[in-house]
C-alpha cells in the first residue's frame, strides 16, 4: 500500500443532546457551526463545529440507539488548541478555565498543567462537555 495519510479531516463525537453540545462548543467555546441545514434536511446525521478548518461532527445518539445504555464517552477525548502570542499563557487558560465553570461545567481537579501533544508540551486543561466527555483545552 502506497498511501500517505496527509491530515485529519473530522472526528465525529456521539452526543445524546444536540442543543446542549451546541450550547458548550457554539456558544461557550465559540466554535463555528456548519451543515446545520444539512442536518434538519434530513442530508446528513450531524451538526458540524470548526476548530482550525477541521471538524467535529456532533452526532446526536438516543440512548435506544445504543442498547438502551447511557453514552460512554470515558475514554474518549478531543484536544482543542487556543491560541496564544504569550510564552506562559497560564493566565489566558485561567481565563478560559473560569468561564466554562462560571457556565456550569466541570473543569477536572488540579488542572490546567503541562501537556505534550502534536506541537509540544504547553499548558492544558481538562473540562467535561455536556455528555461528560474530556475536552483538553491547550494553550499553543
Amino acid at each position: 500500500m502506497d498511501i500517505e495519510i496527509s491530515d485529519v479531516d473530522h472526528v465525529a463525537l456521539r452526543v445524546t443532546d444536540l442543543e446542549a453540545s451546541l450550547a458548550f462548543y457554539r456558544d461557550l467555546l465559540g466554535l463555528p457551526v456548519r451543515d446545520r441545514d444539512r442536518y434538519e434536511a434530513g442530508e446528513v446525521p450531524y451538526v458540524a463545529v470548526v476548530a482550525g478548518g477541521r471538524h467535529l461532527h456532533l452526532v446526536p445518539t438516543a440512548p435506544d440507539e445504543i442498547d438502551g445504555e447511557s453514552l460512554d464517552v470515558g475514554g474518549e477525548h478531543v484536544c482543542l488548541l487556543v491560541r496564544s502570542d504569550d510564552v506562559d499563557a497560564t493566565t489566558q487558560l485561567d481565563d478560559v478555565l473560569s468561564a466554562i465553570e462560571a457556565a456550569g461545567y466541570e473543569v477536572e481537579a488540579n488542572e490546567p498543567r503541562k501537556r505534550y501533544g502534536a506541537y509540544g508540551r504547553d499548558w492544558a486543561a481538562y473540562v467535561r462537555d455536556p455528555d461528560g466527555r474530556r475536552v483538553e483545552i491547550k494553550v499553543h
